[in-house]
């Protein structure tokens, strides 16, 4: 059974005042999403944050061929939606359920209360502001100057370290598919597909139906030249 959060689980009020939590909860409202489903549309008025509390759920925009574009995947614990709080602008990005979610819905006006009144509130605020840019700035560099298979290497080690770390024949639970992939580290699911037959045939990974499962996480990770070890065969 998959576990859904508690209020106090998330890094943004983790160590709040029963009292806080309790406000907390009931000016919010819970969510649920079925896979696939649209949770919020570029344009729509940002009055609200979201947390998740279990699933995952996909950031997208779409280019005018139509042709989707994952700018990140947002994981249990993590929030969306701030941005456009803090900024009064509309949504900038779409988002999708990627797996069946529950979701918690904040109003602005709360956080932004909690955000004068808590400290440690306004500090994970600007602390996931901070980590976001950071991560975009990794992932131009990744669009820019690594080829298809260097950036899904990246992916997968982000992905490991995400699910627990290093660990040799570490199970990926309910994998993205292979477009999924390609659409998160901008490919095409053909370049991705052989990039994968690559790192299964030199032992690196195992995948099957709804399974992906790193067998040598540090094959992954570059050498000098940029790339990871993986034997021609």
């Amino acid at each position: 059974m998959t576990k859904i959060m508690d209020l106090a689980d998330l890094p943004w009020f983790a160590g709040l005042p029963d009292e806080v939590l309790a406000g907390i909860e009931s000016g919010s409202r819970r969510r649920h999403a079925d896979r696939g489903q649209l949770i919020i549309e570029r344009g729509e008025p940002g009055d609200s944050v979201l947390f998740v509390l279990s699933g995952h759920v996909l950031a997208v925009q779409w280019t005018r061929s139509g042709r989707e574009i994952v700018y990140s995947e947002i994981a249990p614990g993590s929030a969306f939606g701030e941005l456009s709080v803090l900024s009064g602008m509309p949504r900038s990005l779409s988002l999708y359920a990627r797996t069946a979610c529950v979701l918690l819905e904040t109003p602005g006006t709360l956080l932004t209360g909690l955000m004068d009144t808590q400290p440690q509130v306004r500090q994970a605020v600007i602390q996931g502001l901070v980590r976001r840019i950071h991560d975009l700035t990794e992932r131009v560099q990744e669009l820019t100057a690594l080829d298809v298979e260097e950036r899904l290497r990246a992916y997968l080690l982000r992905v490991s370290l995400e699910h627990g770390g290093l660990e040799p024949g570490r199970r990926m639970p309910d994998p993205p598919t292979h477009a999924e992939m390609a659409n998160i580290i901008g490919a095409n699911r053909e370049a991705v597909s052989r990039a994968l037959a690559k790192l299964s045939r030199a032992g690196i990974i195992e995948s099957g139906r709804k399974y992906l499962r790193i067998m040598q996480p540090d094959a992954l990770i570059p050498d000098d030249t940029g790339r990871g070890d993986c034997p021609s065969r």
